[in-house]
């Protein structure tokens, strides 16, 4: 799957006090070397990462896979990358702090820092496919040289580049001998800093980008994921250099709740299918619902209970959320999907992406979301969620 390419994953011990300096996770390993490198792209082990791994192996590996080849499948590849993992391990980052047992709880800067430069790889792979590169996060690594482009310029998407750049470079050279940190990370309050022009160079790009792209099915659904998340991870460092308890738990509870909610029912395009369907919020109040229920289970026993016991009493508690998604919504979109896919159905150039590499695919899935409910294109009437438990719900005013 995409995931296993993208990240070069060093397997041991789940043991969340286990520094950054075994196999593959060496932090001074991570930053680009004077005068050029590459910066790797790798996971922080912990808590949360059998929750990563079933969202992104459910939901977002076959999404991506029957989009192969399109410029969504990058974007789709790329916001797993950014939210799913960049942010998330963010969190599991911060985690081990809180597991250590001491009376103030210290972030690893190497650790925090390495997870830093990650989600920036991510950004920049993202800001690529919204270019139309359907190989995007795919590489295992990016040129440190390559982070501060704008891939995006002359497109309606170009403030997105224009005001991540900055930031994005100033992250690339953490690291390096220019930096003086060595590789083994920075100030943490530097750290804190650098999340807070992340989160607030992504608001000023979305401030002036077309609305009309923010609606774009997936597109904007993968923008206004991002921004809440990086507000949500922004939130979570600020409290535990702090070592406000109540704070942490409060920003680890909706980095988790928003993340989940906005991946699963705003990605995934559930609330477009529900507003087309006349039935607002009937599948993705309960997702969210279930979704709250887990990040306050996470958020409880965060920093109280050993990695083990942690990973038993997540066992399994994503199903409730990845349900409806996983085992009704998916399958049948997914197909319907694949036919338009296959039918050629990629001739509308029109649009707010219009000149744009975007601009085919996004308007066939919008297009596909339109006459969903009605039956598919060129087919029959029949509601296709007819017949399932829970979405023929969304059938009753189609």
């Amino acid at each position: 799957m995409f995931k296993r390419c993208m990240y070069a994953v060093t397997i041991g011990s789940f043991i969340l006090l286990a520094g950054c300096g075994g196999g593959g996770s060496d932090p001074s390993n991570n930053g680009p070397r004077p005068g050029g490198g590459d910066i790797a792209v790798q996971r922080v082990q912990g808590p949360l990462d059998p929750l990563q791994d079933q969202l992104s192996d459910a939901v977002f590996s076959p999404l991506g896979d029957t989009l192969a080849g399109t410029p969504l499948a990058g974007v789709i590849r790329c916001t797993d990358a950014t939210v799913t993992y960049g942010t998330l391990d963010i969190a599991d980052a911060l985690l081990a702090a809180l597991q250590s047992g001491a009376a103030a709880p210290t972030p690893d800067p190497a650790r925090l820092t390495a997870a830093l430069q990650t989600l920036a790889v991510s950004l920049q792979g993202l800001l690529e496919a919204l270019a139309g590169d359907a190989q995007a996060c795919l590489t295992g690594s990016l040129p440190a040289s390559s982070l501060g482009s704008n891939p995006l310029a002359g497109t309606p998407l170009a403030p997105l580049g224009e005001q991540l750049a900055p930031i994005l470079a100033q992250i690339a050279a953490l690291g390096s001998g220019s930096s003086g940190t060595g590789g083994g990370g920075v100030q943490l309050n530097t750290l804190a800093q650098l999340f807070d022009q992340l989160h607030a160079a992504l608001q000023l790009a979305l401030a002036q980008i077309p609305a009309q792209a923010q609606a774009a099915p997936v597109v904007g659904g993968a923008l206004d994921t991002l921004s809440t998340a990086l507000d949500d991870t922004r939130s979570l460092v600020h409290a535990v250099i702090a070592y406000d308890s109540n704070a942490t738990r409060t920003g680890l509870q909706h980095l988790l709740d928003h993340a989940l909610v906005g991946l699963l029912t705003h990605v995934v395009p559930l609330r477009t299918i529900e507003e087309q369907a006349g039935q607002p919020g009937v599948i993705s109040g309960r997702i969210e619902s279930a979704a709250a229920q887990l990040a306050t289970q996470v958020a409880t026993v965060a920093g109280t209970v050993t990695a083990p016991v942690f990973a038993q009493l997540l066992a399994g508690a994503l199903d409730p959320v990845l349900g409806p998604i996983e085992n009704e919504l998916l399958p049948t979109l997914l197909g319907a999907l694949a036919d338009a896919l296959a039918s050629g159905g990629l001739d509308d150039l029109s649009g707010i992406f219009a000149g744009t590499p975007l601009a085919s695919v996004v308007n066939l899935v919008d297009s596909l979301l339109g006459t969903l409910l009605g039956g598919l294109p060129g087919g029959g009437t029949t509601c296709p969620f007819a017949g399932l438990p829970l979405l023929s719900l969304l059938c009753g005013q189609a």
